[in-house]
């Protein structure tokens, strides 16, 4: 299965990013979209939606094409750099070097991005510390090498940029020791006036500089030598430098009549320090008025990243869903301050159901067995949630079309990771999450947050999570993590919220589920940890729950899972509203028990929805097998049971000729319920389920 799979709306011929970029992967030009005020475009989407994957292809399609550099804000090797002279580097300016250094090794139309203004500022840092004279040399020398004058302008224009540079080289070439005082002084004028009008206008316009660019060269020097926001602010404005050295390539006449499309930098990781630094940087020069012609491309796990909490409410700010409509009219509000405004928030696309259908018969040969190739393409269809990497590990593992009965048996299928075969649930859990752990995560629960979260994947609710994790069974995987830290990082790493799983995105915790449970015929931790919740509801006053409607109907559920049907059964009887009073409250709380996971092992729900097993009076019996016809219709990993929705509608219309006074609510719930389960919905929905039942 191509790892490419639906992103063709975006880099097809006529698709957005060769429309931002001004050329497509065949080298044709496209009519540009927006401009001069760009937005910086987010991808956003959490673990597995491509968003990796698409600024690859971007560097390796259109790169070629179009001058790009690819920025991995999460690389180690910056802070390596960073770290050999700490004085006059840093994370961020290594990483505006290494963009310096891929438009200096451009070598399509035009030819090679010179960066002067980049240099000048990295230069007059350089000078500003007190290092002895060969390191001076050597640093210097280190930044020379932006400094290449581009092979595609006219011979004129050619030699002024020659001369030029050889003049702010030359300026720095003669620097043999400390620069302090009267000294770094004479040396920053000396850099303003080689570096003429480019360094002149840029670096004037620091902040206090007054137009003087030796004095904004001194200002960046200090507040880069001072750390903390001063340094940021300076790094920033080497950004907004290197920016506009970009722009200018794309200046004039000359430029004109070689250059071609937009250059582009491409952030990946750009939730990492990094990444915020940048792009907060470009969004406030471009709110306060500074316009450049690069395309800013940066990878976000959150649907509103960390850097917009105070801005306006996440629907204000400008969104394409490429799976959903064309690109939108982009165009800047005209309130200014406001980093948002300057967002174009692309939320990365999902599969669609043809795509699965298509990539299942690819990978199957088109195998004849209809129907299991329906169960299969269901089964991924629910697993999956649509994400495009979950999609292709789950269609690889369906290769062999096992005859399903529960969707998590697939998640049992084998799949090969770094030449290693392992469960497919194994090899997904390793690519979304082990490998993609959260940037905040504290070290010392970096080898342990897989089995947190496994343990975790049985909690609804943050008081049910903090329960597990404050009884002794638990207490050598949680550590000092507490759950609200645990639900910070999940959603820090792009997962989605539910309100009724503390684990909010259904495929994860069904993979989280079934490594819990192990082999079919295991399932002790699982039923442990279930167990620990029934004890820590049952011993707790009858109150209100949020998830539940009250905390008995909240430890049920779990007993139910952990130790069969029978004390829900009987509470389901002794709070039966024979009288009628209370009969929704009751229905919500029948409901509310059937939302537990399938038990595991063998499932015997099909055969109790029709014969109860329970020992007990009439009123106990057809509670017994209500619950379970109740059960089969909200179980969300199988295809939508009709017969069991058909034993519901029958069962709640026995109750309601036996019970007149509860007749009403039930005859109602009845035609509900059954409507919902015939149109393949959840009976009660909720977040991470909405989806669920579209395509089944």
């Amino acid at each position: 299965m191509s790892r490419d799979l639906g992103l063709e709306e975006l880099l097809d011929e006529r698709g957005f990013f060769p429309r931002l970029l001004g050329r497509n992967a065949r080298g044709r030009d496209e009519k540009l979209l927006y401009g001069p005020d760009l937005p910086v475009v987010l991808l956003t989407g959490g673990p597995g939606m491509g968003k990796q994957r698409l600024v690859e292809v971007l560097r390796d399609r259109l790169g070629p094409k179009v001058p790009v550099a690819y920025v991995d804000c999460a690389d180690a090797r910056y802070a390596e750099e960073a770290a050999r002279r700490p004085s006059c580097r840093s994370v961020v300016t290594e990483a505006l070097y290494d963009i310096a250094q891929r438009m200096g090794e451009w070598e399509g139309p035009g030819g090679a991005l010179s960066s002067p203004r980049f240099f000048a500022g990295m230069a007059a840092v350089t000078a500003g510390q007190q290092l002895r004279r060969r390191d001076m040399e050597q640093e210097l020398a280190r930044y020379r090498v932006v400094l290449r004058p581009s092979k595609g302008l006219g011979r004129f224009t050619r030699n002024v940029v020659a001369g030029y540079l050889s003049a702010l080289a030359g300026v720095v070439a003669p620097a043999a020791a400390p620069l302090v005082g009267a000294a770094l002084t004479e040396f920053l004028e000396q850099l303003a006036s080689a570096g003429a009008e480019p360094v002149r206008a840029t670096y004037g316009d620091y902040p206090g500089a007054a137009g003087s660019p030796g004095t904004g060269l001194r200002l960046l020097t200090h507040d880069f030598q001072h750390g903390g926001d001063e340094r940021r602010f300076a790094e920033g404005f080497l950004f907004r430098a290197l920016r506009e050295d970009l722009d200018a390539a794309y200046s004039g006449l000359g430029a004109a009549l070689t250059r071609v499309g937009r250059p582009a930098v491409l952030l990946q990781h750009a939730n990492w320090p990094v990444g915020r630094v940048l792009l907060a940087a470009a969004l406030a020069d471009r709110a306060d008025g500074h316009r450049d012609r690069t395309v800013l491309v940066a990878t976000e796990r959150m649907a509103r990243p960390l850097f917009l909490a105070d801005e306006p409410r996440t629907e204000e700010l400008a969104h394409y869903r490429p799976d959903q409509e064309e690109p939108p009219g982009w165009q800047r509000l005209p309130a200014r301050g406001r980093l948002g405004q300057g967002v174009l928030l692309l939320r990365m696309p999902l599969l669609t159901t043809e795509h699965l259908h298509q990539q299942l018969q690819r990978h199957t040969g088109g195998a004849p067995q209809a129907a299991r190739l329906r169960r299969a393409q269901s089964a991924v269809h629910r697993l999956s949630g649509h994400r495009p990497r979950t999609v292709q590990r789950l269609v690889e593992a369906a290769g062999e079309l096992p005859e399903l009965d529960n969707d998590r048996e697939l998640l049992d299928q084998p799949a090969v990771l770094d030449g290693e075969s392992l469960p497919v649930r194994d090899v997904l859990l390793a690519e979304l999450v082990l490998r993609q752990l959260p940037e905040h995560l504290p070290v010392e629960h970096t080898d342990r947050w897989l089995d947190l979260l496994t343990q975790l994947s049985v909690a609804h609710t943050g008081d049910c999570a903090r329960a597990l994790l404050r009884s002794p069974e638990l207490a050598g995987t949680a550590g000092t993590i507490t759950a609200d830290e645990v639900q910070r990082y999940l959603l820090e790493s792009g997962w989605p919220a539910c309100e009724r799983h503390f684990i909010g995105d259904f495929g994860l915790r069904q993979m989280l589920m079934s490594r819990l449970h192990g082999p079919p015929q295991e399932g002790a931790e699982w039923r442990r940890n279930h167990s620990l919740l029934h004890a820590h509801y049952r011993t707790r006053a009858e109150s209100p729950d949020r998830a539940f409607g009250t905390t008995a109907a909240h430890g049920l559920n779990h007993d139910l899972v952990a130790n069969g049907p029978e004390r829900a059964v009987r509470h389901l009887a002794g709070a039966f509203p024979a009288d009628g009073v209370g009969t929704e409250e009751w229905c919500d709380q029948l409901l509310a028990l059937a939302q537990a996971p399938a038990p595991g092992g063998r499932d015997d729900r099909h055969a109790r929805m029709t014969v109860a097993r329970i020992e007990g009076g009439k009123l106990e019996r057809q509670l017994d097998e209500l619950l379970h016809a109740v059960w089969l219709c909200e179980e969300r990993t199988r295809p939508p049971d009709t017969a069991a929705a058909e034993r519901t509608v029958h069962l709640l219309h026995e109750l309601a000729r036996e019970y007149a006074g509860a007749a009403p609510v039930l005859t109602t719930r009845a035609e509900l319920w059954g409507r919902r389960a015939r149109n393949r919905q959840p009976l009660q929905s909720c977040s991470c389920t909405a989806h669920i039942g579209e395509g089944s």
